[in-house]
């Protein structure tokens, strides 16, 4: 586990699957207004406990790093590295509702790229974003990333396609 002042980032386990289904369900409506819905079966035990395997499978092969961020002892967002590979990688958060504002989002970017740089010395990160996530676009631009490729009809939200943006940070 790492702390960042009150945060923690700390690697997802499957003891977190109970916690992590009822975080997810609770913010499902919140982060289905601006990020790609998770398929329904993501909503079981059973599907949340498997997409922790698979995500702790991709950090035993270094192409992960599925990250819960806890905020005195209680998860408020996830961070994670992925489809890390040649020195480049992405980046993704998700911030529940009532922790948005409070630089959280900033800090777990901070974060990843420490991990991205220190960890898993990569060059490169990269994000991509909806049009309309201006929030995200925000925190993206304030710790350097740069807004680059646009993607056109790329992001599936809230039932519509949506634009979305390439942004990448040279991390090296």
């Amino acid at each position: 586990m790492r702390h960042a002042n009150d945060l923690t980032f700390k690697l997802i386990t499957p003891e977190d699957a109970a916690e992590l289904l009822v975080f997810e369900t609770q913010e499902r409506e919140w982060f289905e207004q601006y990020i790609e819905a998770r398929p329904q079966s993501f909503y079981t035990p059973q599907g949340t406990t498997q997409h922790i395997i698979e995500c702790l499978a991709l950090n035993a092969q270094r192409r992960m790093s599925p990250l819960l961020i806890r905020k005195r002892g209680t998860i408020v967002g996830r961070a994670n590295l992925r489809d890390m590979q040649n020195g480049q990688g992405k980046v993704g958060y998700r911030i529940g509702e009532q922790a948005c504002g409070h630089g959280i989002a900033q800090r777990a970017l901070h974060f990843l790229i420490n991990e991205a740089r220190s960890v898993y010395r990569l060059d490169t990160l990269s994000a991509i974003v909806s049009v309309d996530n201006g929030a995200s676009r925000r925190v993206l631009e304030k710790v350097g990333f740069e807004a680059g490729e646009k993607l056109p009809d790329y992001s599936l939200v809230a039932g519509l396609r949506l634009d979305s943006v390439l942004y990448k940070k040279d991390i090296s």
